[in-house]
């Protein structure tokens, strides 16, 4: 067997040598036969002639030796090839454009199933990464999730069965001040820090590549003070050391000591709750206890490594098991209720789904719009193959008369669409190359591991995709040929146009190129008007000329009340110093940013129990943020701690709460101590968006700093930055300023964040305007070829049917009545086409619905409240239709241009 298959090889690369040896062999036999015979006494001419009859002839039996080496189809393919090469060198327009329409497409599909295997596929870098867990107290109709209040994650602890360990973990990172040298203050920066159980490291599988991981007494409340470092800031700020073990750093200005170094590949944990990519600087013990302030709320996550044998329904029906014996311990549990008036179980899922359940969505809808931007281009291709072999009918069908199979003759039609994938192919890579690294840096959300694809699923993508273009491009037009007879074909006369079959299949792919020309325009228009609506939403302040600084106050330093506000009126006595501030405020919490969720009924009726987000204020941060006061008065110096506390509320508090009539003066139940005095409100302010513009606006409530206890100061300061509004006379980089400014009032205090609250708004803003314009840009590209492939259509239709236009503008036709002829050819098309898209679009709502779920918070509430109009469609069906009319002018104005004398001199 291997002799043969060498021999086959041999036959193919040295074909001409094996045939000169074939050509001597033969000759020396037909030189012996003619000796024979002339040595009988017969001429040498006659000798000759026996001697080649008596071989069966030279040529035939060239022919079977040939046939025997078994190589001769894949020498046709090759010779096939060639001349498909020929055939697009001859075209080079052609040739160009369909290179360049596969290559962009393809280039964009190969992006997108890199992201979707990274992010989707991709397993997770733990050890026996199926046997993870997330375990969720959710919402029967949430996606999948891992939040858990303290309460709800102790009880499975206690009570769940399937789980070989299980782990608490704070949701997302928080920033921290860490300082290496002796002094708190000496070279303190912002790190990105997660509180995690001693659990977290086992249940993941992973080890600390240095020292240990926390202690049961490290993990208790009030236990000693140790943290873990990650790889990377273990690199970056004490540069590998590996006797960093047990040296004593300081954390938000407490000594605390470093007990180990996880490997690189560890990366859990995001500063953006909607991610869990983004990688924690630092871990500290969560030390889960009853006393923790947020104990009862869902500030946390859980997840879980199931026992050997246990699949993931066996540890659902267990978990979902303990539904009614945590409610029958924590009855005000099912008071939690959903919009859906639906009340929490236990939910579980792998861990792989929750940790992508954010991106979920949003990926497989732009991979959706990729496909079907490929589809169009092999449509489009498909549509220009079929005018090709249109055209060469004739050539096909002699080809056939002289004995080529059907088999050759589809081999002969493929190969112009496999070299033309194969070049698009190859492009789409480096196209990829170039959109991939472009697509991961513009991402408003973070893509988790796409480095870590493998080459040899992408190879297996690009071939599978090589493979479907070139069935779809060539398969098409070759069955059309075919269908004829050779002779039918043989009678086929060029000037008289194309056949109806061939007129029939480019009209279908036309029609099917509009259709989801029309479906991607739609989703487009969709997007872009959610994204318009929320760009034109207002937040709620004024954005011009005011500047943000952040800053973390956390740690024992800054428990108290005086401390903190100490050292807020020194940064805002030093910035109101600088040469062109306006006013300077502080606040804990900030428009657009998450704050702390009270219950502050009125007296008199604690029935109404509203969530509400509370901020802390200092005098006049109304003013420098641009919010309105609207009634009463204002936060005042006055207002310290020996005066009366008062509140001022949001204008959507006052309207909930005392409709019909004003709030100034009424009182509200404190939160903060059950024995403090009631809070009266002194002033209603406008309202302002919290969390997202798809929201609709917070149920604020404002108190001033310096009415605040140390216990509930200590507690916003573990949870929130504390922020200053810095408005200023024109847009002035404060950055030196600020850093100063807080540097002068506490050196261990770095700046966590300094912006602008234009960048805040735009950014909130990020994954609508990212999503959209990468939609439009599909549905751009879609659009363009359907019009080139209208435009091509009319064109070789015109072209074809020349003849026909000079007789009917020889009988009398006018101009005009040509010229709507072939308007109303390819308007009859798209409108097809629109039919066909618009009702295919009437599936869009869901889909958006789920994508802005993702995109942004809140997102349903804004997709639902403009899908009822649906005006996209309209605006997708009108570009449409006015890209159709500008395809279909230029090949109407030449149709109506054509000479009859000239038309009739073509036959």
């Amino acid at each position: 067997m291997v002799n043969d298959m060498l021999y086959r090889l041999r036959a193919l690369f040295r074909k001409d040598s094996m045939n000169e040896d074939l050509r001597e062999e033969l000759e020396f036999h037909i030189e012996r036969e003619a000796a024979k015979h002339r040595a009988s006494g017969v001429d040498a001419a006659e000798a000759m002639r026996r001697a080649r009859l008596a071989l069966g002839g030279a040529a035939q039996v060239e022919q079977r030796v040939r046939d025997q080496r078994g190589v001769n189809a894949v020498e046709g393919l090759i010779e096939d090839m060639r001349f498909a090469l020929r055939q697009l060198r001859r075209s080079p327009g052609f040739t160009i454009t369909a290179a360049l329409t596969l290559a962009l497409s393809i280039g964009a599909t190969i992006t997108m199933v890199r992201i979707v295997r990274s992010a989707l596929l991709e397993p997770l870098p733990f050890p026996q990464q199926d046997r993870l867990v997330g375990v969720a107290f959710t919402q029967p109709q949430q996606s999948p999730n891992d939040n858990q209040a303290g309460n709800t994650a102790s009880f499975l602890l206690q009570h769940a069965k399937s789980f070989q360990s299980a782990s608490v973990y704070a949701e997302g990172t928080a920033g921290a001040n860490l300082a290496t040298g002796n002094q708190t203050s000496d070279g303190a920066v912002q790190v990105a820090i997660q509180a995690v159980d001693r659990n977290f490291f086992p249940t993941l599988g992973v080890q600390p590549m240095l020292g240990r991981n926390f202690s049961a007494e490290e993990d208790r409340r009030n236990g000693p003070k140790a943290i873990i470092l990650s790889y990377g800031l273990w690199q970056r700020m004490f540069n590998g050391d590996t006797g960093i073990i047990d040296r004593v750093v300081h954390l938000n200005g407490e000594s605390v000591a470093v007990v180990g170094v996880m490997p690189a590949s560890m990366s859990f944990g995001s500063d953006d709750s909607r991610s869990l990519s983004a990688e924690a600087d630092v871990w500290q013990p969560l030390a889960l206890d009853t006393a923790d302030p947020g104990y009862y709320g869902t500030n946390y996550n859980m997840l879980a490594r199931l026992r050997d044998g246990v699949t993931v329904e066996q540890a659902q029906q267990e978990v979902a098991s303990l539904d009614k014996p945590l409610y029958k311990e924590f009855p005000f549990l099912t008071q939690w209720l959903s919009v859906a008036k639906t009340i929490p179980e236990f939910k579980l899922w792998p861990l792989q789904q929750v940790l992508v359940s954010n991106i979920h969505s949003s990926i497989v809808a732009l991979t959706a719009a990729v496909l079907a931007v490929l589809l169009v281009a092999c449509l489009n291709l498909a549509g220009l193959n079929a005018a090709r072999a249109a055209s060469r009918e004739r050539e096909i069908a002699l080809r056939s008369a002289l004995g080529a199979s059907r088999f050759e003759i589809v081999r002969l039609l493929v190969s112009e669409s496999f070299l033309l994938a194969i070049a698009g192919t190859a492009l789409g890579l480096g196209v990829a190359s170039v959109m991939l690294p472009a697509l991961l840096a513009n991402a408003p959300m973070a893509i988790p591991r796409t480095g870590g694809v493998h080459f040899a699923a992408i190879f297996a993508a690009t071939v599978l995709l090589v493979f479907v273009v070139t069935l779809l491009c060539g398969l098409l037009p070759s069955w059309l040929v075919l269908r004829r007879s050779t002779a039918a074909n043989l009678h086929t006369r060029q000037t008289t146009g194309a056949s109806a079959p061939h007129s029939r299949m480019s009209k279908a792919l036309l029609v099917a190129q509009t259709a989801i020309a029309v479906l991607l325009l739609s989703a487009a228009s969709l997007l872009l008007v959610v994204f318009l609506h929320l760009r034109a939403t207002p937040s709620g302040v004024q954005p011009e000329h005011l500047a943000v600084a952040q800053v973390n106050l956390k740690g024992s330093s800054y428990a108290s009340t005086l401390a903190t506000t100490q050292f807020i009126q020194k940064v805002i006595d030093r910035l109101q110093q600088y040469p062109g501030v306006k006013q300077v405020a502080a606040s804990n919490g900030f428009p657009l940013d998450r704050g702390l969720n009270i219950t502050m009924p009125p007296t008199g009726n604690l029935q109404k129990s509203d969530l509400v987000e509370l901020r802390l204020v200092t005098p006049g941060y109304f003013r420098a943020v641009g919010i309105p006061l609207l009634a009463g008065r204002d936060i005042a110096e006055t207002d310290r701690a020996d005066s009366a506390p008062v509140i001022v509320v949001s204008q959507a508090i006052a309207k909930k709460l005392w409709p019909g009539k004003s709030p100034v003066d009424e009182h509200v139940k404190a939160f903060f101590g059950k024995n403090s005095p009631p809070l009266t409100v002194i002033g209603v302010v406008a309202d302002s968006h919290t969390h997202s513009l798809a929201e609709d606006p917070a149920l604020l409530i404002y108190e001033p700093f310096t009415q605040q206890s140390d216990k509930s100061m200590a507690t916003l300061n573990g949870w929130f930055r504390t922020s200053f509004a810095i408005r200023s006379a024109a847009d002035t980089d404060l950055a030196a300023a600020v850093q100063k400014a807080i540097h002068d009032a506490d050196p261990g205090i770095p700046v966590s964040r300094y912006t602008t609250m234009q960048t805040i708004i735009d950014n909130s803003l990020a994954r609508p305007r990212f999503f959209s314009s990468l939609v439009t840009a599909f549905a751009g590209f879609a659009l363009a070829l359907t019009v080139i492939g209208l435009f091509g259509l009319l064109s070789y239709q015109v072209t074809q049917r020349t003849r026909e236009i000079g007789v009917r503008v020889a009988l009398g036709a006018t101009r005009g009545q040509v010229l709507r002829f072939v308007l109303k050819r390819g308007l009859t098309l798209t409108l097809l086409g629109l039919a066909l898209g618009s009702a295919a679009s009437l599936l869009l709502p869901r889909l958006i619905h789920s994508m802005m779920s993702d995109i942004i918070t809140g997102g349903g509430h804004v997709a639902t409240g403009l899908l009822g109009t649906l005006p996209a469609l309209a605006v997708a069906c009108g570009a449409m239709l006015l890209a159709a009319v500008v395809a279909s002018w230029l090949p109407a104005r030449r149709a109506s241009a054509i000479e009859p004398m000239e038309a009739l001199r073509m036959e």
